[in-house]
């Protein structure tokens, strides 16, 4: 899957619920996962096609922007500062909603 494809890649979390999803797929979203990442920090457009109930998209763009924050911490303060300890629990917290709220694992830990 290159570059391109990802801007086409539309990720439903209400097709989960039929019990389709495999290791090949989680591959996809954790790359999907960090391809987003890598566009947000370069301030381009974020290519997001993202379906599911309210709450899903929602917990979905929470971890999203939490795990950019987090990275945001370690490059300012480094690993071992309060800010970033502070910034991992929210990032953890947001994990743990988007994981009991779609029923799968964040794929970045």
């Amino acid at each position: 899957m290159d570059k391109q494809d990802f801007d086409n890649f539309v990720f439903d979390f209400n097709s989960l619920e039929d019990g389709t999803l495999n290791e090949s797929m989680m591959n996809v979203f954790g790359a999907w996962i960090q391809y987003l990442l890598e566009k947000m920090f370069k301030g381009a457009k974020i290519p997001v096609r993202v379906r599911g109930d309210k709450i899903q998209v929602m917990r979905f763009t929470n971890a999203l922007v939490h795990e950019k924050r987090y990275m945001n911490a370690i490059k300012k303060y480094g690993l071992d500062s309060p800010m970033t300890y502070k910034s991992r629990h929210k990032l953890d917290r947001a994990i743990q909603k988007f994981e009991k709220e779609v029923g799968i694992n964040w794929p970045l830990k």
